[in-house]
């Protein structure tokens, strides 16, 4: 993506092929615009990680380019990413909603970071954002989270339509349905290309609406005999007011636990989404406890067996600030699995069906939940209004994408499918072929025009892949660390030191010998034994003189000494680390 280039593009950074970590780079004739900026949660084979996010080292190779930062909805796999790539834009503005402006806010200072003056700028709805050679509007869709939007972008060379994630819900939280009129407008001026959600793509059904889900969740509460612990996203608060406001006029008090569900409430709070309806009902834990059974409601964030969570902690007997599960006990789990996490969220479930808890989750009752995704017919319902000319399918997997191209050619449209850190080109600027010669009074019609533009992804890739927030550092998709912490994981380690003489070389007394997560202590003491005598031998057979003149020599023979004995001892080949202790 040269500053230099002529042409409309979009580049990828994350989201492509994967769940989670959002990013996409628009150029129009080397002006650049960045919409989301998006994490995902480590799986086993990050360990120690707190959260994975694009590369952006192309960011900071383009910086003076970047004309704006366009921010889609307050959901972490969209948003999340901000405050730890705020240096990256460059001082560039960054749009967003009031509640999702709020949310940065709330990282930012996490991070001690203080914007710009004015360079978080809110956005309304039918204004048109000029950024460089692009102009950025905000069109509302409904979604699982308030003030979703999708994004019409015009440039020269056309209008792309970035969709975010998106449904069709006329009983959406707080109202905000898809504005299908807009949509429709944009499209009758004509859509170069629309980027979309491929999430839900492959379920052969309409997505539904929110409507449902409430009256059933209603029911649950109404049979409910016990206390009644619930789990939702905490983002997905709409749903959550909904449910505490029936428990609330079933006599129940209402309890919030998790830092996330209580941020969303003074956001929800300072935005007029907060239902005056639970003001007098809201209570703490410690007080919670107290009540009887049928008086308590308790939301527990943690619904994807995240292992510090509040539902997980409850999950394994744990008292959680006075709380702690008892038989008789309904929990609803009111939330999908999202592709990754079913390890932690079956050991949550299982854990309460031990606990002899009510455990109600997708996996017995799918209308517990419904998707803030389109299924099949909602795809071809966007693209009827809109009628794009190409159609790339982003946010999913492989498996998604394949699908929201075959939905694509079936109905008309042409697909083009993206890779991360490979740019597509959609429009380039109009050559008139060689042979074309204008005659005065020639009907244009019959004047030979040029091909019509294909789309091409260029054969050069830029830098892509992860970054990994680790405590206060930042991984630059430097893999490792993460190797060493997977190997030591896996097959452990063992510490040798030995003593020698700063004068003279002399290595004195016995290699001492510890290990740690490579095997029991009952059988350890025999093993080590002759993990020293062994060493030591090798040792001896290097250094005749008894005098350890190059240290690293000495250091890899005992380490090769090491792997190939507990390699035979107990098929393990763990990580050595070896010290030399000055005397």
């Amino acid at each position: 993506m040269s500053n230099k280039q002529k042409h409309l593009a979009a580049l990828p950074l994350g989201g492509v092929g994967i769940i989670g970590t959002n990013m996409m780079v628009y150029d129009c004739d080397g002006d650049l615009i960045v919409v989301d900026a998006g994490i995902s949660f480590p799986g086993e084979n990050e360990p120690g990680t707190d959260v994975v996010m694009p590369d952006t080292r192309f960011l900071r190779e383009h910086a003076k380019s970047i004309k704006g930062v366009f921010i889609t909805h307050a959901h972490e796999d969209h948003i999340g990413g901000v405050g730890y790539m705020w240096d990256d834009f460059a001082g560039a503005p960054v749009y967003a909603s009031p509640l999702s402006q709020m949310v940065i806010n709330g990282k930012l200072q996490e991070l001690g970071i203080q914007p710009k003056k004015g360079q978080l700028k809110t956005i309304t709805t039918r204004e048109q954002y000029q950024a460089g050679h692009f102009s950025v509007e905000y069109v509302p869709v409904s979604h699982s989270v308030p003030e979703a939007f999708a994004l019409a972008i015009r440039t020269k060379y056309g209008t792309i339509v970035h969709t975010g994630d998106y449904k069709f819900d006329d009983a959406a939280p707080f109202g905000q349905v898809t504005d299908e009129v807009r949509l429709a407008e944009i499209g009758k001026e004509g859509v170069l290309a629309v980027f979309g959600d491929s999430t839900n793509v492959l379920n052969p059904n309409s997505t539904g609406s929110e409507a449902p889900v409430i009256e059933h969740l209603t029911k649950l509460l109404t049979e409910a005999k016990g206390r009644v612990f619930f789990a939702a996203f905490a983002s997905h608060f709409g749903r959550t007011f909904e449910v505490a406001k029936v428990a609330a006029k079933q006599g129940r008090k209402v309890c919030f636990l998790g830092r996330t569900i209580n941020k969303f409430i003074a956001h929800s709070k300072a935005l007029g989404y907060w239902p005056k309806e639970l003001n007098n009902w809201v209570i703490d834990a410690e007080e919670a406890a107290g009540l009887p059974a049928e008086k308590v409601f308790v939301f527990a964030s943690g619904t994807q067996g995240e292992p510090a969570s509040s539902l997980t902690r409850l999950s394994q007997g744990a008292d959680v600030r006075g709380l702690k599960i008892r038989q008789g006990d309904t929990v609803i789990m009111s939330s999908k699995m999202i592709p990754g996490n079913e390890k932690g969220i079956l050991a949550v479930i299982n854990g309460f069906s031990l606990l002899n808890a009510n455990i109600i989750s997708e996996i017995t009752d799918k209308k517990t939940h419904v998707s803030g995704h389109p299924g099949a017919p909602d795809v071809k319902r966007m693209y009827k209004l809109l009628n794009p000319t190409f159609v790339i399918p982003v946010h999913g997997e492989p498996s998604m994408f394949k699908g929201h191209a075959d939905l694509a050619r079936a109905e008309g449209y042409t697909p083009v499918m993206l890779k991360n850190g490979h740019k597509l080109v959609l429009a380039e600027p109009v050559q008139q072929p060689k042979d074309f010669i204008a005659e005065e009074g020639k009907d244009a019609k019959e004047a030979k025009q040029p091909k019509p533009f294909r789309p091409y992804i260029t054969k050069h890739s830029y830098p892509y892949g992860f970054n990994y927030v680790d405590g206060l550092n930042i991984l630059e998709n430097d893999p490792l660390i993460l190797k060493e912490r997977r190997k030591l994981s896996y097959d452990g380690v063992v510490v040798a030191a030995l003593a020698i003489r700063t004068t003279t070389g002399e290595w004195l007394g016995e290699i001492s010998m510890t290990t740690r997560g490579l095997m029991d202590e009952v059988i350890q003491a025999d093993i080590l034994k002759e993990g020293v005598a062994k060493t030591t031998q090798a040792l001896e057979a290097v250094f005749q003189n008894g005098r350890i003149d190059d240290r690293q020599r000495a250091n890899e023979v005992i380490q090769q000494t090491l792997r190939r004995h507990f390699k035979h001892q107990r098929g393990k080949q763990p990580t050595c680390l070896v010290t030399f202790v000055d005397v």
